[in-house]
């Protein structure tokens, strides 16, 4: 027997609750770049720290039960400058690290978090051509279908590359149409928006089917511009607090 509120919840609303939003760029040449914060057992790369740093400002200026929280985290290429490290070390015939492996792919990171917050809910990483902020949204939207969960924090990071990097994004770009991001090689900027039903956030509401900035950035291959933009202009002035200077006193590494 299917009831009321299960009803409720399959009827797709047209719109999303926005509870918490943060963003960071490291190396980008914008005013409010942040020094790259520490994150024990991650190194060489900005990928995992950027991605860290906005989904805790979410998570603490919001707390909320991580057993009903859900994860999903958009990036074209994931970490480029931690995959490509290992690779250049295997070539030039050093002797491989099996860590630089894992903290390329981006669920490292999610384990991280979910180990710190208490996370239990489903956690995804995705990859697309167009635009991630669309693609986020209707994730968070098929997510909050489930009785169980209360809310979704979405995010997206993105990184500067190397030549080979760019080298592959040109590919890509020949058969999609979009132009590549243009980063400095050491940048990243990332944002995270804290989702959950319009009928649980007093604060702001997204259309699912948002596409954020219409701008030349809006259009290019893969990037977060659209979300950076739409975590940019409902943040509050806690979350774009500088970076916790916290770091574990017991080192390890994360998958």
């Amino acid at each position: 027997m299917t009831t009321t509120r299960e009803t409720e919840l399959r009827s797709s609303p047209s719109s999303l609750g926005i509870l918490a939003t943060a963003t960071a760029t490291h190396n980008t040449g914008r005013d409010d770049d942040i020094a790259l914060p520490k994150l024990p057992g991650f190194v060489e790369s900005a990928f995992s720290p950027l991605a860290y740093e906005v989904s805790s400002r979410c998570l603490t200026a919001h707390p909320g039960d991580g057993a009903r929280t859900a994860v999903a985290l958009a990036s074209l290429a994931g970490d480029t400058t931690t995959a490509d490290l290992a690779s250049r070390r295997m070539v030039s015939g050093r002797v491989h690290n099996p860590l630089l492996f894992m903290q390329a792919t981006a669920n490292s990171v999610l384990g991280h978090l979910s180990r710190e917050f208490g996370i239990t809910g489903q956690m995804f990483s995705l990859s697309t051509l167009s635009d991630p902020l669309s693609e986020l949204l209707s994730m968070a939207d098929v997510l909050l279908e489930d009785p169980e969960l209360d809310r979704v924090l979405v995010l997206g990071v993105e990184l500067g590359g190397s030549e080979r990097v760019a080298a592959v994004h040109r590919e890509l770009a020949a058969t999609s149409g979009r132009p590549v991001p243009a980063l400095p090689a050491s940048a990243g900027l990332a944002a995270a928006v804290l989702l959950g039903r319009p009928g649980d956030a007093a604060g702001p509401q997204v259309s699912i089917r948002s596409k954020g900035s219409t701008g030349a950035a809006a259009r290019q291959l893969g990037s977060i511009q659209s979300l950076f933009e739409l975590a940019a202009v409902h943040a509050e002035p806690s979350t774009e607090a500088e970076p916790s200077t916290e770091t574990e006193t017991h080192p390890h590494a994360h998958q």
